[in-house]
Parts: C-alpha cells; structure tokens; sequence
C-alpha cells in the first residue's frame, strides 16, 4: 500500500496524488503500442497555464458517466486517497461510453497542431492576402529583421544604415497559436480550458492573423518553434527566450541566445501590438507539457495517421480509427494490383511504405 500525504492540497496537487501512485493502468492501445496517459495527465496538472481549470475539466470527465466513477473507484482503492471528494452517484449526465483517458487525451493535447480543412482553390487566395498583411504587419512591429536570431529579411537587403544583423533569409510569419485554431472548435474550447480563460473570439476569423499572435522568424526556427523546442516567456511585460532542450544543438539563429535572454518586440512601431503574453505563455506551457510527459512522438504519429485518413481534413473524433487498420488496407490493395502500366505508381507505394514506418 503506497502511503500518501494527505495535506490540504489544492485540486491539481490532489489529482497528482491520485495519479502518480496508482497500481491501476491508464494506458489505451494505438497502433500496436501501448500509450500510458498517466504521464501526460500529469503533466497537464503541472504546467497547465490555469492547472485549476484543467483539473476541474479532468474531474468534470472523471465524473460524467458511471464507466468513468467505476474507472476512479480503481484508482482510489490501491491508493488508499482517503480525501474528501464530491459524490461520485450524483450530478452526472450519461454520454455514449469512452474512457476519460481517451477524451482528454484527444480534447486537451492531440488538436493542439491537428490539421484543419485543406483550403479550397478559392480560399486560398484569401488565404495568401491574409498571410501577406500578417507578415507586413510584423515587420511594421519589428523592423526587417527577426528579434529571435537577429536574421535579416531576404527581400529587404541591404540593412537600413545603422542596423547589423547576423544571418540572411527569407522571414516568416509565425503564429504563436497555430493557424488551424480559426477552423477547429474542439482546438479553441481545449485552449480555452488550458488557460483558464476564453480564447474563442482571439482565434477565429481575422483575430488569428493579428500581430498579437504572431512572430516574425528564419524557416528552420519556425519550425523548431512549432515543435515546441523553445517558447517565449512573458511576466510582467517583460519577454524572455526559454530554451526547452538546452543540452540539444539548435539553430545557429537560437544558438545566439541564451536561455532567458530578454527580446524587445516592438522597438520599431509602439503602435503594432506586441506578442500576447497569454499566447506566449500558454505555447511555453505546452511545450513543458509535452515534454515532461513524453508525448510528442506519440502525437505526431497519431497526427500523421490522421492526415493519412481523409487528406487532411479528419476530425480528431475519429483519430482512434485511423492508424494500422487503414495503412494495411492500402497496402494489401498495393500487392493485389498490377501497377505496371500506372504511371506514378512507385512513387504512391513509396509514400504509403513512408507512412507505416515513420507512423509505427
């Protein structure tokens, strides 16, 4: 019997207690593999930017049908969390069956970068002149160079006078909250939750290009940032870099920070709004999130299986039926065809063997 502290704790810190002791698996398969959801609850619990909205939406879904009280009556039995908890009978509105694990894994993680509806030739359009005011808009803030690197702009050589910068290339704009949040509800209710605020009217329609929640970086950062492998952390209007693996060799650009140097956003125009603190803090957040959980890998799989399914344009509720069942469809019907006078045909079956074994 593992022996628990049981001090007054606030929620998250008694969700934790349940959790990190538990005898009980919280695992799901996907793919042939095993996935633990205990490690990400936690993590969750630890460095959700609001931990006690997160934990009230944890024990909303602990508690919301009588599957889900039979799964939290396991949990506490080996612990022994002898705690004051609210009736597990009452106040609970039946759903059709799926585990807590799942549904928080999905609603609070796995939409977080998820792909959103491939735009149709008319939209893009839209789209690129979105994109375009967006990036002039960071350049108005930032100059023509980017704050994290102090890379110039391609299309801007040479430098004003007076301006040096270490690095040439062509500069993105970044959003801090990605893109697809505009076209994903289930993203901006989970977001909402995480930050223990509503997001919903900050992400949707032109709001998700507004400069608040955008950066300007070199390709190669921008991609490192969208993998969460540094963050900007904000206090007190005060903006600093957070390396999130400093022992790992990153960019020349990130190279020439050091882990909570402080950046100066808006040197050029007081009058462009500066990145949210809220947006930068909560991307920070799930970066820590998601590595001290370990989940990255398995989310990325989970994603590519999803974009796999439908071309993109999969909803998250139906990423548990997308993986090796639907990839060993298409390869047996690779081996029963006869691809000898399909042109391209080699180059589909190498796209498909790609995705079984970078998804495995």
């Amino acid at each position: 019997m593992t022996e628990l502290d049981y001090s007054e704790k606030s929620i998250p810190e008694s969700l934790i207690t349940i959790l990190e002791p538990c005898e009980v698996p919280l695992a799901f398969d996907y793919h042939n593999r095993t996935i633990d959801v205990r490690p990400i609850a936690t993590a969750l619990l630890r460095w959700g930017y609001d931990r006690d909205s997160i934990a009230g939406d944890l024990w909303k879904r602990c508690t919301d049908s009588p599957q889900k009280i039979e799964i939290l009556r396991k949990l506490l039995r080996p612990c022994d969390a002898r705690m004051i908890l609210p009736s597990l009978e009452s106040g609970f509105v039946p759903r059709r069956p799926r585990t807590w694990q799942e549904r928080f894994l999905f609603r609070s993680i796995v939409n977080y970068d998820g792909p959103s509806h491939t735009p149709t030739p008319s939209d893009r359009s839209t789209v690129t002149r979105n994109q375009a005011t967006f990036r002039r808009k960071l350049f108005d803030r930032d100059g023509v160079g980017s704050i994290i690197g102090q890379v110039l702009d391609a299309d801007s050589y040479p430098p004003p006078p007076g301006m040096t910068y270490s690095a040439e290339a062509p500069l993105q704009g970044a959003h801090i909250i990605p893109f697809s949040a505009s076209s994903h509800p289930e993203l901006r209710k989970a977001l909402s939750i995480f930050a223990g605020e509503s997001v919903e009217t900050q992400l949707t329609g032109s709001q998700i290009n507004d400069p608040s929640n955008g950066l300007l970086l070199d390709p190669t950062t921008h991609s490192l940032f969208g993998r969460f492998r540094f963050g900007i952390e904000c206090r007190e209007k005060i903006y600093r870099l957070r390396k999130l693996y400093p022992d790992k060799r990153l960019t020349e650009a990130l190279a020439r920070h050091n882990d909570g140097e402080v950046l100066l956003f808006g040197w050029k125009s007081h009058s462009v709004p500066r990145p949210s603190s809220l947006f930068c803090n909560v991307h920070l957040a799930i970066g820590y999130l998601l590595r001290d959980s370990n989940a990255f890998p398995m989310i990325s799989a989970i994603l590519r299986d999803e974009e796999e399914f439908n071309s993109g344009n999969t909803g998250g509720e139906y990423w548990l039926v997308t993986g090796a069942s639907y990839l060993e469809r298409r390869l047996r019907g690779l081996a029963a065809s006869d691809y000898s006078d399909t042109a391209g045909s080699d180059e589909e079956e190498r796209l498909v063997m790609d995705e079984v074994t970078t998804a495995g």
